[in-house]
């Protein structure tokens, strides 16, 4: 499939690399162009370094919406991920601390350290 190079460009805008152009195949891989709108991708499988979300009629939103839906949802669980991994920060240990003194007014396992 012949792409434009004004089209290329906007394509990378969305996320897509050189290497990319290469896969589309006006099948599996296309692309469709509007003035108003910029591109979209058809890529209902992923095949491309795409990484924001594709409905399941196999298309992208449209260039100019600026779709960021996955990316953010994925840097918060990852953010989220990371905080389990190395637990909660040190304040939120201290105010579990001392509420557990509070309820049970007796030595936490933290005082003696």
């Amino acid at each position: 499939m012949e792409i434009k190079e004004e089209h290329k460009a906007l394509l990378k805008i969305l996320g897509l690399k050189e290497e990319d152009f290469g896969l589309f195949d006006d099948k599996f891989v296309r692309y469709e162009y509007d003035e108003h709108k910029g591109v979209r991708l058809y890529d209902p499988y992923y095949e491309t370094s795409y990484k924001e979300y594709i409905d399941s009629d196999g298309w992208s939103a449209w260039s100019v919406e600026k779709d960021t839906f996955m990316s953010d949802i994925l840097k918060a669980s990852d953010k989220k991920a990371r905080q389990s991994k190395t637990g909660p920060p040190k304040a939120v240990q201290d105010e579990i601390t001392k509420a557990l003194k509070k309820k049970f007014g007796k030595k936490t396992e933290s005082d003696s350290k």
